[in-house]
């Protein structure tokens, strides 16, 4: 496979017809989890756009709306490039390193209980 398309979970994206004729062209299809907004980069710009345009905004119809939003997006890049740097990075969590509480012998699952248990013992000592 030269080529991979990552799709969200659109019905469209995921007739027969599509997936034999990516297979046949030798493309793969990857499918993002069902709901996944935060893995699209649109959808976190586009929450982007929504606060300074949309938030407590009254406009008196669509074109005065339409304006709005691409001044937004026209002036995004320049007013706001750090903010747009660090809200649409590729780079995720991953939890494969994290510790799962329980696994370590000195992590109690329930350290309070562990400290009444000691608090009691000691005085009956």
């Amino acid at each position: 496979m030269l080529l991979t398309i990552v799709l969200d979970n659109a019905r469209s994206q995921r007739c027969a017809l599509g997936q034999s004729l990516a297979q046949r062209l030798g493309i793969a299809l990857r499918f993002l989890p069902a709901y996944s907004p935060n893995l699209h980069l649109i959808e976190r710009f586009w929450k982007f756009v929504k606060k300074p345009c949309l938030y407590f905004k009254y406009y008196a119809d669509h074109l005065a709306f339409q304006h709005a939003i691409l001044a937004c997006i026209e002036q995004a890049p320049h007013q706001h490039k750090e903010t747009l740097a660090s809200l649409l990075t590729l780079k995720f969590q991953s939890f494969k390193a994290v510790r799962v509480i329980g696994e370590e012998s000195n992590v109690s699952l329930f350290p309070v209980a562990r400290r009444t248990q000691i608090k009691v013992s000691s005085k009956a000592a």
